[in-house]
């Protein structure tokens, strides 16, 4: 079958709840085939986070869901009206479970081993959960895509439709340039901060990057994070990666997704050293107590001087907020970290948005959006400034330890507003 001969106003009822597979399995063909032959009636597509705008093209009577602003949905929000779902990401299948969230139709992205058999690609997530609850499940089959071992598609799940297809994974998304100089220097504290031997978990993006780079000559790393980037395979081609200090019978990465480039998926491709595993297992606490020294990198719009961080609004300049980012599995990863005997949970951003007038700071006495993590799971944040150590310290002690990493030019406005605040 061929994606144009797909029937969508057969499968597709009125006032359906459509869910996809997401970030990189996000089924690329399938929504643009949707997009093309659409029912005339409204129903609703759950993106996840998308990683590409294949979802743009959908009528306005097609109601569309994210998990905030990641990945490509600050840019499909400029076009569409997004809902935005805030459960935690170790939550998500969950929420299929219960029932609190329907799946009518699930349109899923696999890759098929030389043995027939089909995986879920280069993402997991929370697809397993929806499809099991699903009426009708539309399969895409990506030549490119890896399979992954840890993530074959059940047997006890039938696919009702399937199209072959072949296309780059996540060919669309673009990540944003920053500023070098403030990342080598937010990069070498970090690096100061992860001891050898330890597990790590860490984003995707520029920022991630550069901190990822600044631990090549750390040694007996490992690896259980939400996702597993090209950095990532470098620190293990250089030998910094080894997961020899995991506990025995995972000492391998333990992810939840890839996302990188054509070599990485090679890399991944039934690959004993890297297992793709659901949200509930990467993202739930009691996983990472089983792990010592796990260390949770992550990064957030704002901090304030409690150490409670917003990673999922901006203030646009009409006063409104807007979402850039999102719950996700952030607060998960920094209670984890908590949870490890050693853990540590890392919290990296640059003192400003830029540096003058026309800059903002991201050290403040109030955050503008929500707390996306609470000051009890402050630990350590870091700016190109240094790092401020935050956990069992006093109120007094935090807002000098923020004062110390925030911009020289901020910190007497800064000292101020907690003053005022009564810090």
């Amino acid at each position: 079958m061929q994606a144009d001969q797909i029937d969508w106003q057969a499968i597709v009822r009125l006032h359906d709840q459509l869910v996809c597979s997401h970030m990189t399995s996000e089924p690329v063909a399938l929504l643009k085939s949707l997009a093309s032959a659409s029912p005339d009636g409204p129903f609703g597509v759950m993106l996840g986070v998308p990683f590409t705008m294949a979802a743009e093209k959908l009528p306005a009577h097609a109601t569309l869901t994210t998990y905030g602003g990641m990945g490509s949905a600050r840019v499909l929000a400029r076009s569409r009206t997004l809902n935005i779902n805030h459960t935690p990401y170790s939550q998500c299948e969950a929420q299929y479970l219960s029932g609190v969230q329907t799946s009518d139709v699930v349109l899923v992205s696999l890759s098929r081993a030389p043995d027939g058999r089909l995986y879920l690609g280069a993402s997991h997530g929370y697809i397993i959960e929806a499809a099991r609850r699903a009426r009708v499940v539309v399969a895409e089959v990506n030549a490119r895509a890896p399979c992954v071992l840890g993530s074959r598609w059940p047997d006890d799940i039938d696919l009702h439709h399937v199209i072959e297809v072949d296309y780059a994974l996540a060919p669309e998304l673009a990540e944003a340039a920053g500023d070098g100089t403030n990342e080598a220097a937010i990069a070498a504290h970090v690096a100061a901060c992860v001891p050898d031997g330890a597990c790590l978990q860490i984003g995707i993006g520029s920022l991630p990057s550069a901190l990822l780079s600044a631990l090549a000559g750390h040694r007996h790393l490992g690896v259980h994070s939400g996702a597993m980037t090209d950095a990532m395979l470098d620190l293990i081609q250089r030998g910094a990666i080894d997961h020899s200090r995991k506990p025995a019978g995972i000492r391998h990465a333990v992810i939840g997704s890839l996302y990188g480039s054509p070599a990485l998926y090679d890399f991944a491709h039934l690959n004993e050293q890297v297992e793709l595993r659901a949200p509930s297992h990467t993202h739930h606490s009691s996983t990472m107590a089983g792990l010592n020294h796990f260390v949770a990198i992550n990064s957030a719009i704002e901090v304030d001087v409690m150490g409670r961080a917003n990673a999922e609004t901006v203030r646009a300049n009409d006063g409104n907020l807007r979402y850039v980012g999102g719950v996700g599995g952030l607060h998960d990863m920094v209670q984890g970290a908590f949870a490890s005997t050693g853990g540590r949970a890392i919290m990296a951003l640059p003192s400003r948005t830029q540096n003058g007038p026309a800059g903002r700071p991201r050290i403040v006495a109030q955050l503008s959006g929500p707390v996306t993590v609470a000051s009890e799971y402050a630990d350590l944040v870091v700016t190109e400034h240094g790092v401020a150590q935050m956990k069992d310290r006093t109120a007094s002690e935090r807002v000098q330890q923020m004062l110390s990493i925030a911009d020289p030019q901020d910190r007497d406005l800064l000292a101020a507003q907690a003053k005022a605040l009564g810090f």
